[in-house]
């Protein structure tokens, strides 16, 4: 991953920290207008698929009825009909595919704003706030999954409910105008067709809480399992796997509980809808019995009417089935509001020591400036691990000085990246003492003067200059091929027929490991500054090549601080090296 570490930055829009709680309800502004098309046509596909088969089914038994006479054979309209039945399977189609490709861009459409929302808002937060909420896995991944989840409000909540409530009314009033039956048995058919609404609502309504407890338990055991995962070596090497997994299979046992439980009030909800419709059907069929002999009954039209009963089923029925979707709704909204506000949250998450720096954050003064001048780092007896780890970086005292480079070696799980993250704000600083020219390290207004390669990296499913110009948004082509020329990727750039327009694929895919990696360490090259903290920058490379990087990579960061973590060694010139022993963290550490 490569960052640029600011808490203010520059790129983003400023957010108002104090503005209102995210509501379901402002899904809708994005894209108003996409939805009530998709509404529109959703509607006109529900009402063709019904009309469809209730003409169908008039037509054949009109037709096989006027068969049976001779006179009525001649009398009975074929063409209209026929004409009527192609043109409802042509609207059938063509809204079905209109309804799907509206509400698919309506959508990604949806999820863009929403993730942009979201993490322009994260990003505004306070640097600690940040760690906090970046660097707990399980926030992480309820930061990416709630927002996908949230859709399912637009999808499976309002879309459906409208449709069906318009398609029942609709089929309500035709089953009252055309049916010669008494006005007490038209009130038991609409108090019917009422209940088949009412049931799914009524699901809806208790499924919120159910939602909200299914969410919790997929979350904890997920958590259960990310835990021991993480030292799986460890826990191998001393036979403890299975009994560290133990609260993970209770975890996956209440899950499955609660998942069955939840199938069976699916189908239940869904067998009820069901019922009523057949119940409806009963109620016109004895209704229709019960009518005098001397009215006329047309039966094509009773059968119109069973076959539309019969149809709407398929309209209604989804009610049941997503009866959690509003209750998951609302759980990802609250549980987002929840993780951007910081507040129940903090309790569970701040270790003793990272509540120590928040109330050290909100008395201390106003962040530094950085110097100008030259830069000395000083870490003494620096601790640093990542959450719940067995090792890190321990014990780690150096110098670093502008224009010398400190190159960081050691086996692997010694703590070097670990290291390099706590240098980039990513984790707390443990124990021991970071400073700069005599300061704090974290007391400086870093804004966009320090940048960080991680081992993972933001490669986007973009272009290449896209992708480059994540590092400096306004920066041209010519910048953009410097940048390249001192990562040793021109030629490689040459043979790209599309240039700088070349799509790299998602997470880089459609380049090598090593290319990704220099694409991501020419967006951090693109502009000066003061601090370089770069994890492997030279992975998957030839000899001849690394070291053309890294001359071009020193060059640059001549007059600032550079710190590399690398396992090769060769002739790099004057540098300061450090190396990590590999440890375990003590009780007293933690």
């Amino acid at each position: 991953m490569s960052k640029n570490i600011s808490p203010h930055q520059s790129d983003y829009q400023p957010v108002d920290s104090n503005a209102p709680a995210f509501r379901l309800r402002d899904m809708f502004k994005p894209s108003f207008d996409l939805w009530l098309i998709s509404w529109l046509l959703g509607l006109i596909f529900a009402i063709s698929i019904i009309a469809l088969l209730m003409i169908s089914g008039w037509f054949i038994t009109g037709a096989a009825l006027a068969g049976m006479l001779a006179v009525g054979s001649h009398a009975f309209n074929y063409m209209v009909p026929a004409g009527i039945i192609r043109m409802l399977a042509m609207a059938r189609t063509a809204s079905r595919y209109g309804e799907l490709m509206v509400s698919h861009h309506a959508v990604f459409d949806l999820l863009k704003t929403l993730r942009l929302r979201f993490f322009n808002r994260l990003a505004a937060l306070p640097l600690l706030q940040q760690r906090h909420a970046l660097h707990a896995s399980q926030y992480m991944h309820r930061l990416v999954s709630d927002i996908d989840k949230l859709d399912e409000f637009i999808l499976r909540v309002i879309s459906p409910w409208l449709i069906s409530t318009l398609t029942v009314l609709l089929l309500g009033v035709f089953i009252g105008f055309v049916l010669p039956i008494s006005a007490m048995l038209k009130l038991v058919i609409y108090t019917l067709l009422a209940f088949t609404l009412l049931l799914p609502l009524l699901g809806t309504y208790l499924g919120i809480g159910q939602a909200q407890r299914l969410a919790e338990v997929s979350e904890a055991r997920r958590h259960k399992l990310l835990a021991p995962l993480a030292i799986i070596t460890q826990l191998l090497l001393w036979q403890q796997w299975r009994a560290q997994t133990q609260d993970y299979i209770a975890q996956d046992k209440a899950l499955q509980h609660l998942e069955w439980q939840t199938q069976k009030q699916r189908s239940g909800y869904i067998l009820g809808i069901q019922w009523l419709f057949y119940l409806s059907i009963l109620v016109v069929l004895f209704a229709v019995a019960s009518v005098e002999a001397s009215a006329s009954i047309n039966v094509p039209l009773i059968l119109a009417v069973t076959l539309g009963l019969l149809g709407i089923q398929e309209i209604v029925a989804p009610l049941g089935q997503h009866y959690l979707s509003l209750g998951s709704s609302i759980a990802a909204k609250n549980r987002l509001n929840a993780l951007l506000n910081q507040q129940a949250d903090d309790d569970n998450l701040a270790k003793d020591s990272v509540k120590k720096e928040a109330v050290t954050l909100q008395t201390s003064k106003p962040l530094l400036a950085l110097p100008t001048n030259a830069l000395t780092a000083e870490l003494q007896s620096v601790y640093a691990k990542i959450p719940k780890a067995l090792v890190g970086a321990q014990d780690v005292s150096v110098s670093i000085t502008s224009g010398t480079p400190l190159i960081i070696r050691g086996p692997s799980g010694c703590g070097k990246s670990t290291l390099l993250q706590m240098l980039a704000g990513e984790l707390s600083l443990l124990k021991g003492e970071v400073t700069l020219n005599g300061a704090a390290w974290h007391d400086y207004d870093w804004r966009d003067q320090l940048g960080y390669l991680g081992q993972q990296l933001d490669i986007f499913d973009q272009s290449l200059a896209a992708n480059l110009r994540l590092g400096k948004a306004d920066a041209s082509d010519a910048e953009l091929l410097a940048a390249l020329e001192k990562v040793g990727l021109s030629q490689w750039l040459q043979a790209q027929p599309q240039g700088l327009a070349t799509p790299l694929g998602e997470y880089g895919a459609a380049v090598s490991g090593g290319q990704a990696r220099r694409i991501a360490l020419a967006r951090l090259l693109l502009k000066p500054r003061r601090v370089l903290l770069l994890d492997e920058p030279f992975a998957g490379l030839d000899a001849q090549t690394r070291a053309q990087v890294w001359q071009n990579v020193r060059t640059h960061q001549k007059d600032d601080l550079l710190i590399i973590v690398s396992h090769h060694e060769w002739d790099m010139g004057h540098c300061e090296s450090l190396t990590l022993d590999e440890s375990v963290f003590t009780s007293d550490v933690l």
